[in-house]
């Protein structure tokens, strides 16, 4: 059974969550690391974009800069994320590290059914999403797929994946809080005031407050029982921190990177 750990990050800036995920996929692949859960949290307000999503068609860039309200780009697809007041996770692995079966859509679902197992220890009723893609839109949490997993019919989170190497998967994704609808319409094109319809957040769920810290245990603890495996505790390695450091100044902080033009919304 292959060594798994998992990484604690804490709170960090836009760049360097981005940066640290997309090192910690490098470090897999070149045999540096083991499997590996990281769970993070973002330092303030922040944007994630889908990898093929265009800025200027998604966010209103003026309010984001006259509000200190950065963007980043993601390495997986998928449609925009308020980030702020959220808990967000990534694993990287391959295939035979959990017997993953090929399918993308399958994978996808027995990954993430140890979020579903979270939520129920936490005695929230939850279920994956059970119909087509229900709508288009540029905000996550507007749309519902098959594969997402929905409480009382409503969006719970989000979450991304993307294949390299054809073996080797990375999954990211977050968990949100609270949805400050108020908040975050600013900042997008898109109309969000119908967000509340499709989506929903821990604070209208759970009868009390979870902090960070005891939804990173829930999570963790689910994620060794629903796979049967151990999680080792253990920081970044110093290959993984330069490997960030460089993808945070020469892709993730880069406007080339940040403002890609693409044929997407």
């Amino acid at each position: 059974m292959a060594n798994w750990r998992v990484v604690f990050s804490g709170e960090n800036h836009p760049y360097d969550n981005m940066a640290e995920d997309e090192a910690i996929l490098t470090a897999y692949r070149r045999g540096k690391v083991g499997p590996t859960l990281r769970i993070y949290r973002w330092s303030h307000d922040a944007i994630s974009l889908g990898c093929f999503q265009n800025a200027s068609r998604v966010l209103n860039l003026t309010n984001c800069l006259e509000k200190n309200v950065p963007f980043v780009r993601r390495i997986t697809g998928g449609e925009a994320i308020f980030h702020g007041n959220d808990l967000s996770y990534s694993l990287t692995l391959s295939n035979r590290d959990l017997a993953l079966p090929v399918s993308v859509k399958d994978a996808f679902t027995v990954i993430t059914e140890f979020i579903l197992n979270a939520y129920k220890r936490l005695g929230i009723k939850c279920s994956f999403f059970s119909k087509a893609c229900d709508k288009k839109s540029t905000f996550c949490f507007a749309k519902r797929q098959g594969f997402d997993v929905v409480v009382d019919g409503k969006k719970m989170g989000g979450n991304a994946q993307k294949r390299v190497d054809k073996n080797i998967v990375f999954q990211h994704g977050s968990i949100p809080f609270s949805l400050d609808v108020a908040k975050m319409k600013p900042f997008f094109i898109e109309d969000l005031s119908g967000i509340r319809e499709t989506a929903i957040a821990l604070d209208s769920i759970l009868p009390s407050p979870i902090s960070f810290d005891e939804l990173s245990i829930k999570l963790t603890e689910s994620f060794e029982n629903t796979f049967g495996l151990s999680l080792k505790k253990e920081p970044l390695t110093p290959f993984e921190l330069e490997i960030a450091s460089d993808l945070k100044k020469e892709k993730y902080g880069n406007r080339n990177w940040l403002h890609k033009k693409t044929n997407v919304a």
